[in-house]
């Protein structure tokens, strides 16, 4: 009897090999390919975007407000000084078409009055102003304000990155949200 010779199952194995490389490079290649002609897109979710920048603003707000407003304050004798300056130069006074000259005294004593009362009412303005709903306002402007621009100014928009410095790929950002 002849013996009979059995093949080996190496060549078997490597020819299934190198075909499933090619194809795995083939996937590969196109994918890159792809990516390169097409790109691909990022979406934003536009409510938390500005929901996230609103509440940044309004928590800074409600830090910096109160500050500015005693940092207004303290300018306010000097601003109404400067102001004032030039509104009561005369020391002559008509009343029912008599003209007088008011004593310097009392001049002075009516532009001291004058300007505290001023000072005092301007202060107590500014007093007056809810910081923190004046940050909610703001928030709520910032709010609508990115909501807009993420829409009007990046939706649809094609940016190039370079992928490993070297491959640029388009990148479409879309915008959802209202």
């Amino acid at each position: 009897m002849r013996k009979q010779r059995r093949k080996s199952s190496f060549p078997v194995f490597w020819s299934g090999f190198a075909t499933a490389l090619v194809l795995a490079l083939a996937l590969l290649g196109a994918g890159v390919y792809f990516l390169l002609s097409h790109g691909f897109t990022v979406y934003l979710d536009s409510e938390e975007v500005s929901r996230l920048v609103r509440d940044q603003v309004v928590e800074q707000a409600k830090k910096d407000l109160p500050r500015i407003i005693e940092e207004a304050k303290l300018e306010i004798p000097r601003i109404v000084e400067e102001e004032m300056r030039d509104q009561l130069t005369s020391d002559r006074m008509e009343i029912a078409g008599f003209v007088f000259r008011v004593p310097e005294e009392l001049m002075s004593q009516l532009k001291a009055n004058m300007q505290e009362n001023v000072e005092r009412a301007t202060a107590e303005i500014l007093d007056g102003i809810d910081t923190d709903e004046v940050a909610e306002k703001f928030g709520a402007d910032v709010y609508a304000m990115v909501n807009h621009t993420l829409f009007s100014e990046l939706h649809g928009q094609i940016f190039e990155v370079m992928a490993f410095d070297r491959l640029p790929v388009r990148v479409r950002v879309g915008v959802r949200g209202e």
